[in-house]
């Protein structure tokens, strides 16, 4: 089961540097595909990775860092 704090992990190794934004972009759309979801909490989740995952678009070749600031925000216990 996907928490939010796993959520707020991955972010987090983002902003360390130990992922790239593409690599987030992939765990989150894998993530939101094959996971289940805190439960009461699945909406929320499910907002978080679809704006992670569409960061990258590799069709339109488009690489936009969200505001993870938000994000980490909203994924709060």
């Amino acid at each position: 089961m996907l928490t939010r704090q796993d959520v707020r992990q991955e972010i987090q190794r983002h902003l360390d540097g130990l992922l790239t934004l593409e690599d987030l972009a992939a765990w989150a759309e894998e993530a939101f595909r094959s996971e289940s979801f805190e439960p009461d909490r699945a909406e929320v989740i499910q907002e978080a990775l679809a704006v992670i995952r569409d960061a990258v678009d590799p069709h339109r070749f488009r690489w936009e860092e969200p505001d993870f600031e938000d994000l980490l925000s909203m994924l709060k216990d």
